[in-house]
């Protein structure tokens, strides 16, 4: 008889906390989805850890410091090489664009007139036709200086290229071809196109400090496991005249924009163009949305995101999300992830396009 008391309030005991520790994985939940994103009722669920997690060592010497993969032999025995950032025009009159499908990584961040403008980073990857190429912006440096990399301009406003200067980033503007040249189907100032390897080879022979440590802006691995299901469909408001809508196919985010600008209405493809005339939507299989206070700079009064900090992120992959902050002390430290349960968050090995989303820029997900 005492045997089967103790062992009924044993099995009392264990139901007990398991419903307790349900409840708090239910709130725990419920809060993650509203931090900073309007998700549409209904669609969301929490992924469950039901697999284990295949172990990932980021190897400096044989990874890409932009994706986390691992790279050919015929490409990492190539190093050491620079990292060069190309800003990249977004106005509608610029698409489609060249090179940033070629890209290892593209940061979008916002300009004045609510309008955005890319930046392309090279290390591994290489273009003969990037484009076009526009004028420095105060959160550029901020976002290049982690990699010890150069940025490649066509010009920028007035004190603001020494400024850049002085906080560590060299920087390139517009010199002659065959490095950097005009095309003809496009208008001033957008047709300003450069050849990544002759730029490489311009700076070389100017003597530009040479940074061989190239190391991750945040942390990469395999670990999604408290990441949710919802996301085939990302929106992401800049503002009143640029709306960028990610679509997942079930193997990438496909691109689509909505510009105030242009005559189009409705969301279109956004679409890449190569030399030869070949062109296709952009697609990336990682979305990372820092999203930071948007301040006017002292110098230039031209918007800014602030970069250093702590501020909300979301980052998508394979139709699913995770929401957390990142943290940073300085412009020359990577970003730390952290979830809603101060956990370290894994971004997947693969190319991402991150944007630098204002804090009064909105995030929508939806699952379709």
């Amino acid at each position: 008889m005492k045997k089967f008391t103790l062992l009924f309030l044993l099995i009392s005991l264990v139901a007990c906390t398991s419903a307790e520790n349900t409840t708090d994985i239910t709130d725990t939940t419920s809060s993650s989805t509203t931090v900073t994103t309007n998700v549409e009722e209904n669609t969301t669920t929490t992924l469950e850890n039901t697999e284990v997690v295949e172990s990932y060592v980021y190897d400096k010497e044989k990874m890409s410091p932009f994706t986390g993969l691992e790279l050919s032999p015929e490409i990492w025995l190539k190093r050491p090489r620079r990292v060069i950032a190309f800003k990249i025009d977004n106005n509608f009159n610029a698409r489609p664009q060249s090179g940033l499908q070629e890209a290892d990584s593209v940061m979008e961040i916002l300009v004045e007139g609510g309008m955005t403008r890319f930046l392309a980073f090279y290390l591994d990857k290489t273009s003969s036709y990037v484009g076009p190429i526009r004028s420095a912006r105060p959160t550029d440096p901020t976002l290049i200086r982690p990699y010890g990399g150069v940025l490649v301009v066509s010009g920028a406003t007035a004190g603001l290229i020494p400024t850049i200067r002085d906080l560590g980033v060299p920087v390139l503007e517009e010199v002659s071809a065959p490095t950097m040249f005009r095309i003809l189907d496009r208008v001033a100032p957008h047709n300003l196109y450069a050849d990544t390897e002759l730029v490489r080879e311009y700076i070389d022979q100017k003597g530009f400090l040479f940074n061989q440590d190239v190391n991750p802006i945040f942390s990469f691995g395999n670990n999604q496991s408290s990441w949710s299901t919802g996301a085939n469909r990302v929106t992401l408001k800049y503002s009143d005249f640029t709306t960028v809508i990610w679509k997942f196919d079930n193997e990438e985010y496909n691109r689509f924009i909505i510009d105030g600008y242009s005559s189009e209405d409705e969301a279109v493809a956004h679409n890449f163009i190569t030399r030869d005339g070949y062109s296709d939507i952009l697609k990336s299989p990682t979305v990372v949305v820092i999203q930071g206070p948007l301040y006017n700079d002292e110098a230039t009064t031209l918007p800014s995101v602030l970069t250093v900090g702590v501020g909300p992120l979301t980052i998508f992959h394979d139709g699913n999300y995770v929401e957390g902050t990142w943290r940073r002390n300085d412009i020359t430290d990577p970003f730390e992830f952290l979830d809603t349960n101060q956990n370290k968050i894994e971004v997947p090995p693969s190319k991402q396009w991150i944007h630098l989303l204002p804090l009064n820029g909105e995030i929508i997900i939806a699952d379709n």
